[in-house]
């Protein structure tokens, strides 16, 4: 695996796209986007979110979201991309077939509707974008 490897990472790049898919997360799934109707997807009630164990949450999301972003990187350098539209398309690439694909296996599983899992699918290939873009200006 000569490919898999961290040196010459763009790190100002991961992180600045780390708060950028944060702020994106955010916004998504806020009144203001798409919470309504991911929580009547979901079947979630304002109760139900009160209850909610959103520190755990916050941690998953967070190391799911560096390592993510890692491999992001990774593949950007793997694959010699050297310009931000060249990284934001790997990242649309990276977030609709992968993330979005096992969406579409665990949400049909879990008998999720296909707004939840739409809505989820365009937050990640949207963020994947961002976070190629960014880390694209500093490859």
């Amino acid at each position: 695996m000569d490919w898999f490897t961290l040196e010459g990472l763009p790190w100002v790049g991961i992180a600045l796209a780390f708060i950028a898919t944060f702020v994106l997360g955010w916004f998504w799934y806020s009144p203001q986007g798409f919470f309504r109707p991911w929580q009547r997807a979901v079947g979630f009630t304002d109760e139900d979110m009160k209850d909610a164990r959103m520190g755990l949450a916050f941690g998953q999301m967070v190391v799911g979201n560096v390592l993510g972003l890692v491999v992001l990187a990774v593949l950007l350098v793997a694959l010699g991309v050297d310009s931000w539209s060249g990284a934001a398309l790997t990242g649309v690439v990276v977030g609709f077939a992968l993330r979005g694909g096992a969406h579409l296996i665990h949400d049909g599983f879990a008998l999720r509707g296909p707004v939840a899992t739409w809505i989820d699918i365009a937050h990640d290939t949207v963020a994947l974008a961002v976070a190629g873009a960014l880390m694209g200006l500093f490859l």
